[in-house]
């Protein structure tokens, strides 16, 4: 067919045949479906008492909104995000191995947990054996949450490695600490993912990193910039967690531009849940594992850990470690996840939630800070008991561990059980 034909071809308006309906058209339609039963039957609401839907319009979406561009990661070489292996055995030669293997098998970055559940490491040899044969100047080095500065010694080997240190804010010698740290390293990470693993509601997670964010600028002032990055969580409900992730990314913005930072990208480490996986028949706990994944990668995480499966019974083997990165890999290059800045944008539910995240936990944040901040509040730690306590008692189902749960344990291999 020639070029002039098809450019003479009348244009296809394929709304023109369809009458024009509104949110009243819906309505009734779906008060027919209900058949007598009340409307408010449909509502859904967050643990925060948002409500979901069931619609969301135009009307709906905030104004003024603008795409939540991803962080600025490094060594990402391309890639979307970093796909970040779980370092949690005891023993240092099987860690040394499984990181290898979780490197050649597509993570490009490694969380490292030195803990009680975690890798023993005393003193920098050890961390040498442990970091042996991985290229440091390549592979970001992420440390889990803790407040132990001499963590830091345990890197005098690896000054030119990406690094950051896991730091809470409220760490003692933080701000001496970032006068000696080379300048690839990162001090603080604000770990809002215990508010989530302690009950806590998506706006009281959000609060928690807005609090830690805040104190992290009044000790390092404008430079804290260049250190702060937060894990948080995403869960089963990967809708839900696209809205935290970027109300995440609005709230920082805004402490950060009070702080006279303008343009400050927050490095964002999203950590699948352990809230919702279950020991019993834990082969189910890959479906809510790739739900999560689904969250973070759409909610513009720039790190992502999805946990073994086998997380909550112990410490898990090869096969565990390689299907939570085969979920990341077949998300990035099967499925092409990631290509998009921000793929949420202008969607109304996405936006709407966004915004009713971001508000909520604004308000619980300023009820934070009156109380004088996070450490030893007292009264957070019972608002977030009470949440759990709701949730509880309210008992929405989650599939495969509250609704149709296996009746017969199917048994998973780990390396350790958990006692």
């Amino acid at each position: 067919m020639k070029m002039s034909k098809i450019k003479n071809k009348s244009k296809l308006e394929l709304t023109k045949a369809f009458p024009l309906a509104g949110e009243e058209d819906w309505r009734a339609l779906v008060e027919k479906g209900l058949r007598g039963a009340e409307f408010e039957s449909l509502l859904k609401s967050t643990d925060d008492g948002l409500i979901r839907g069931p619609f969301s319009g135009k009307t709906h979406r905030p104004e003024n909104i603008a795409p939540l561009p991803r962080g600025k990661a490094s060594l990402l070489d391309g890639r979307p995000w970093h796909i970040t292996a779980c370092v949690s055995d005891a023993d240092i030669a099987y860690a040394n191995t499984q990181a290898l293997e979780d490197l050649t098998g597509g993570a490009s970055a490694l969380r490292i947990s030195l803990c009680e559940r975690g890798v023993q490491i005393k003193n920098k040899n050890e961390m040498k054996r442990l970091l042996d044969q991985v290229y440091t100047d390549l592979v970001p080095i992420i440390i889990g949450p803790n407040k132990n500065t001499a963590h830091a010694a345990l890197f005098d080997d690896f000054k030119d490695a990406y690094i950051c240190l896991g730091l809470a804010p409220s760490t003692q010698g933080l701000a001496q600490l970032a006068k000696s740290i080379p300048p690839t390293w990162r001090l603080i990470t604000i770990n809002a993912a215990s508010v989530h693993d302690q009950g806590g509601t998506e706006a009281q997670e959000l609060a928690a990193f807005a609090a830690g964010a805040a104190q992290a600028f009044r000790t390092l002032g404008k430079d804290a910039a260049k250190h702060i990055s937060a894990e948080i969580t995403t869960n089963q409900d990967g809708h839900l967690s696209i809205a935290k992730l970027r109300a995440a990314r609005r709230v920082y913005a805004r402490i950060a531009e009070s702080f006279g930072v303008e343009d400050a990208p927050l490095s964002l480490h999203a950590v699948t849940s352990t809230r919702m996986m279950q020991s019993i028949d834990p082969w189910t706990n890959m479906l809510r594992v790739m739900s999560a994944g689904f969250g973070a990668v759409i909610g513009g995480a720039d790190f992502i850990t999805t946990r073994a499966f086998t997380h909550t019974v112990g410490t898990p083997t090869g096969f565990g470690n390689r299907i939570a990165r085969n979920m990341q890999l077949m998300m990035m290059e099967e499925s092409h996840l990631g290509q998009v800045q921000d793929a949420a944008y202008g969607s109304y539910f996405h936006e709407r939630m966004t915004d009713d995240l971001a508000q909520t936990a604004w308000t619980e944040f300023q009820t934070i800070e009156s109380e004088g901040g996070l450490t030893d509040n007292t009264a957070f730690e019972a608002r977030i008991k009470t949440a759990a306590q709701t949730r509880e008692a309210k008992a929405d189902p989650i599939l495969g561990v509250t609704l149709h749960p296996a009746e017969h344990n199917r048994e998973a291999k780990v390396r350790r059980a958990y006692s």
